[in-house]
């Protein structure tokens, strides 16, 4: 079985082909400042240019794929972007647009549950029956498993918890609240407040971060990685009393600091004393083992093969 997974991200779109549940080829586009001012076309364009690419790079024809996986951030209903402030995006059937080009079966997903469903059956959280995913990059969006089932309201997607208020009347987010949990703790929040520091463009990727920027002989980077901790340790908290999950994962940009002292920092944050009610039964704190690829794998699954 070879399908196409499409992954679309706040700044990229990355495009893989899945046979058997392996990504077996990949290949993706940053978006553009001048991408975003025409954001649907962009999309449209991109991923067709992109599945021609992995389809060429594999010698497929798109006869052979047997459906094509889109995980997109925001509300998704019916098939429809409901909602994605972060790229400006309403009311969009990308599906609709995409099927004027290419006639196969087409699904779509927001895309932290479609990560959390690549690290639920093959990744970091294959083990656990209770468990809690957050892809960190742009914004943070979760998905939740209990009993081994991910947990998915009728009427939207849920478990926005990037957009819990851990400020009150805080910083304005993109959502029209104000001190959500991702305006503090997602990677574009750690990428804008080092820029500042560092009186430089945030035009960077969180990987291109965790390289070449982060230097802790710097004391005001020092004192804005440990603020930023501390926003992230008041949303895993909550987390952690809510859901008692056995094991967290954390995907987005963030998988890529499991060696970075940042991460080390983050787990120490979480040990320390009346962190959490049941802080004796603590969970696991991961890392995504697909890592930013874990989106574009599990927009291809169905839960009903697993």
């Amino acid at each position: 079985m070879i399908r196409i997974g499409v992954d679309i991200g706040g700044s990229h779109v990355g495009v893989g082909v899945i046979k058997n549940g392996n990504l077996i080829d990949m290949s993706g586009i940053d978006l553009s400042k001048q991408d975003k001012q025409n954001i649907k076309e962009a999309l449209v364009n991109h991923i067709l240019e992109l599945i021609n690419e992995v389809l060429d790079d594999t010698q497929l024809s798109i006869s052979e794929i047997d459906m094509i996986g889109i995980a997109a951030p925001g509300t998704i209903k019916d098939n429809i972007i409901v909602k994605s402030p972060n790229l400006g995006l309403f009311k969009f059937d990308i599906i609709s647009e995409l099927q004027k080009t290419i006639n196969l079966p087409m699904q779509i997903r927001n895309d932290s549950k479609c990560a959390a469903i690549a690290e639920k059956y093959y990744g970091s959280l294959k083990d656990a029956d209770d468990c809690v995913f957050l892809c960190m990059g742009t914004g943070i969006g979760a998905a939740v498993f209990m009993g081994g089932k991910l947990l998915e309201p009728k009427r939207y997607a849920g478990f926005e918890i990037g957009h819990m208020v851990i400020v009150k009347d805080g910083l304005q987010c993109n959502c029209g609240k104000r001190g959500c949990f991702e305006t503090y703790a997602s990677m574009r929040a750690l990428k804008r407040n080092i820029a500042e520091v560092l009186e430089i463009d945030n035009d960077f990727t969180g990987r291109y971060l965790n390289e070449k920027l982060l230097d802790f002989n710097n004391e005001k980077i020092e004192k804005v990685i440990d603020e930023y901790l501390d926003y992230l340790k008041v949303g895993l908290c909550n987390i952690i009393d809510i859901f008692e999950p056995e094991v967290i994962s954390l995907g987005g940009s963030f998988a890529y600091y499991e060696d970075n002292p940042i991460f080390k920092k983050l787990l120490d944050k979480l040990k320390e004393p009346n962190s959490t009610y049941n802080q004796e039964s603590s969970p696991e704190i991961k890392v995504a083992k697909f890592k930013n690829d874990a989106g574009i794998i599990g927009a291809t699954v169905t839960l009903e093969e697993e």
